[in-house]
């Protein structure tokens, strides 16, 4: 695992963690909330800015979220795609959640979609990438950047699918390991939840909850020693006649 990084090549305001994502979300900001106030009511581990937006704080490009189109656009190439599972994906499908980016690696070839000369300009750059084992690698850099840099630079770290995210005064983001801070609301951003940070549910109490022995309401009320006696006197009981 790559944890934030500011060495290896990289200055001091650039982060990149490469992980194993168990589930990832297309978070529509319209309380205009900032990363740290998202990540504290979601519990994700990392957080990202998401795409382009316009100046009535409305997203540019596809934004989808569980199926509700936010915004839309004549296009229909690549994005960060979101099924059933929760994974995050590089592919066009729509139908779960959907958020536009620029196309920039796709198997490992660089990909170049015309840019407006804003977009093209060097400028701080946030990527989401995807290693060949699947795992997620996400970049926030404050350097000015071109995206051919860029490419290099996720390409040197061994991504093989990318998309750009929005740019220059929108690039923020929280991981594990650090920060970049911006004083910019942005309408959309990217969660990711890493896989190894989510504890796997106690088995004893999926059974309980299955069968109406446990719920969330009763789940942290004190039991004594002497219930736990005659509940183990029940079981025995019942398995000896």
């Amino acid at each position: 695992m790559t944890r934030t990084v500011t060495s290896s090549g990289l200055p001091a305001c650039a982060m990149v963690d490469t992980f194993d994502c168990a589930k990832a979300q297309i978070y529509h900001n319209t309380g205009k909330l900032t990363p740290a106030q998202i990540k504290a009511k979601t519990g994700c581990t990392h957080i990202i800015n998401g795409y382009l937006f316009n100046g009535r704080f409305v997203p540019v490009g596809w934004c989808v979220i569980d199926g509700k189109v936010i915004s839309r656009d004549k296009y229909q190439d690549w994005g960060v795609s979101i099924g059933s599972d929760g994974k995050p994906q590089m592919l066009t499908d729509r139908g779960g959640s959907f958020l536009s980016g620029v196309p920039i690696l796709k198997a490992g070839s660089k990909l170049y979609r015309g840019l407006t000369a804003d977009v093209a300009r060097p400028a701080a750059r946030t990527a989401v990438g995807w290693m060949p084992n699947g795992k997620v690698c996400l970049w926030c850099d404050k350097a000015s950047l071109t995206r051919e840099q860029l490419q290099n630079k996720l390409l040197g770290l061994g991504v093989v699918d990318a998309l750009m995210l929005d740019g220059g005064g929108s690039t923020q983001g929280i991981f594990p390991g650090g920060k970049v801070t911006s004083s910019r609301k942005v309408p959309t951003l990217l969660l990711f939840w890493e896989r190894s940070a989510i504890k796997p549910e106690d088995q004893a109490l999926v059974w309980g909850k299955a069968h109406r022995l446990l719920t969330d309401a009763n789940a942290g009320e004190t039991v004594t020693r002497a219930d736990m006696v005659r509940a183990l006197y029940q079981i025995w009981r019942d398995n000896h006649g």
